[in-house]
Formats: structure tokens, C-alpha cells, sequence
């Protein structure tokens, strides 16, 4: 791991994702809602894997877990500049939340070894020690995760609610359709209709929320295959 000063380098499977600018464009436009939206989006999506590298480190004395990245997120989200300096610093999304919550672990330790002998420990890098993979992993589960409630919602909001439960009882819940068709009133043939139905709004959902986290020139299939296989 780098010094929070320095520039992260990129990896293959990296699992802060770059964001595209557009979505954040709209977001700001639309003042303090936009802005509690781009941090409620950041905070769902950034939690799980900020709790694996937090584990993945040295610092993890600091505190527990939830407590650390709740203070990070409320300290870094609730200052006005945050996001500005963020556009100027030339750094993708995934690369300035990393490098601020170095920061943020290092303003802890300080804080922590104020007054003892060994305070120069204070200013050393953050060393992450852990499986990469396993943040790789973190991430993935994240974006399943919300592409699965923006999907229901979609499903929802158009009328295919029998259409979504048949989707998650299969894909999620690994039944067989001949299991519960009988009690749904529908021929399995049906079933794989309504299923796919499903499966394209999950699709969509995934993509937009890949696409959110891209830089916009990215091919977003190959994106999500290389998300998946490396996890």
C-alpha cells in the first residue's frame, strides 16, 4: 500500500470503481438533495468494502469497524469541499476515498497516541496487509446488492412484482421452478418468461449502477465480467 500521499496505482480487479462524472454533474445541479444522494449512494456502495480494508490494516486497533467508517463518512461527506477538491485533484472517486480514509486513520492515530512516547508512530503510512481479493469481493457483494433493491423497485413501479418474485426465488434463493410454481398459479414454462423479465431489469439496474461507477469510456460488459470473475 502507498502513502495516503501518494497516487494509488490502478489494479484489474481494484474495488473502489471510478465514477462517472455525468451522474455526479446531475447530482450537484440539484443542490442539497443531489448531494445527499451522491453520499447515500457512496455510503452503500463504499461501506462493505471500507470495512474489509479496515480489517485488512494495522489501524484496526483504532476502533470498531462501523464506528470508524461512520466517522469517516460523517467527518469527509459533511465538509462543503469535499467533492469539489475532488474534481480538481484529477483522481478517480475510488482513488480520493482511499487516500482520504488513510488520512482519516491517521488523524485517528494521532489522536490516539497524543501524549505517549511512541507518537511518531502517528505519521506512518497506512499499510494495507490484507486479501485484496476479499475487497474485491466486498465490492461485488455491494453492487449485487443495490442493483437487487433498484431492480425489485423498477419491477415494482411497472407491475411485475409476480414477475420479481419469481426472479429471486430462483436466482437468489436457488429453487427449482417446478418447487413453487404450483402456489404462484403458473406452468413452469411461465415461470422462465416472468424470470426473464426480471432478469433484464436486474441487468439494467447492475449496468446503470456499473456505469455510475465508471469513467464513461469504459465498456460496461466487459466491466461487470472482469467484476464477476475476479471475485
Amino acid at each position: 500500500m502507498q502513502s495516503p500521499s501518494a497516487k494509488p496505482k490502478s489494479r484489474p480487479n481494484d474495488v473502489f470503481p471510478a465514477t462517472q462524472l455525468a451522474w455526479i454533474d446531475a447530482q450537484l445541479d440539484m443542490g442539497q438533495q443531489g448531494r445527499s444522494e451522491i453520499n447515500r449512494h457512496i455510503m452503500s456502495v463504499y461501506r462493505f468494502p471500507l470495512h474489509v480494508y479496515f480489517l485488512g490494516t494495522r489501524d484496526r486497533w483504532i476502533g470498531e469497524p462501523e464506528e470508524v467508517i461512520n466517522g469517516f463518512f460523517a467527518d469527509r461527506l459533511a465538509r462543503p469541499n469535499f467533492l469539489a477538491d475532488w474534481r480538481v485533484s484529477g483522481l478517480r472517486l475510488r482513488h480520493w476515498l482511499i487516500n482520504a480514509f488513510c488520512f482519516y486513520l491517521r488523524e485517528l492515530r494521532r489522536l490516539r497516541h497524543r501524549g505517549k512516547a511512541d507518537s511518531p508512530k502517528a505519521d506512518e503510512p497506512v499499510e494495507f496487509a490484507g486479501d485484496t481479493k476479499a475487497i474485491d469481493r466486498a465490492y461485488v457483494s455491494s453492487l449485487v446488492r443495490e442493483a437487487l433493491i433498484d431492480a425489485e423497485r423498477m419491477c415494482t413501479g411497472q407491475g411485475f412484482s409476480a414477475h420479481w418474485q419469481v426472479f429471486y426465488t430462483h436466482f437468489c434463493l436457488g429453487k427449482p421452478y417446478e418447487q413453487f410454481v404450483d402456489e404462484l398459479g403458473i406452468d413452469a414454462g411461465r415461470a422462465v418468461v416472468m424470470a426473464r423479465t426480471a432478469k433484464k431489469k436486474f441487468q439494467i439496474a447492475l449496468r446503470t449502477l456499473v456505469a455510475r461507477d465508471s469513467t464513461g469510456d469504459d465498456d460496461i460488459n466487459a466491466e461487470i465480467r472482469g467484476l464477476m470473475e475476479g471475485s
